[in-house]
């Protein structure tokens, strides 16, 4: 395609996307947002932090113990959870800290 000819915003945005590599930054955004969305308040008052590496690792750490060993006996779980609510496949492993 030419850079005069029309084309569908979403190809533009997805070109600029690729471009400037933004699609793992935009990843990490997304999960700490299905995070939130999936899990409430009590659970996002207790998380201090929320990485995404490139591997598909979801890296989070926690305020409260009890809290963290309740997650960390269903990490399967929340993989499957959140990368439903995602909507495809981006994390493969949950790491709770």
């Amino acid at each position: 395609m030419k850079r005069n000819e029309p084309k569908p915003l979403k190809a533009a945005i997805d070109q600029f996307v690729k471009a400037y590599r933004m699609q793992s930054r935009l990843d990490e955004v997304d999960t700490v947002n299905a995070w939130n969305a999936c899990f409430g308040q009590m659970v996002q008052r207790q998380t201090r932090s929320i990485r995404l590496q490139s591997e598909g690792k979801l890296w989070v750490k926690l305020n409260s113990g009890p809290l963290k060993e309740e997650l960390m006996m269903s990490k399967g779980q929340i993989v499957s959870r959140l990368n439903e609510h995602l909507g495809r496949k981006i994390i493969a492993e949950v790491i709770i800290q």
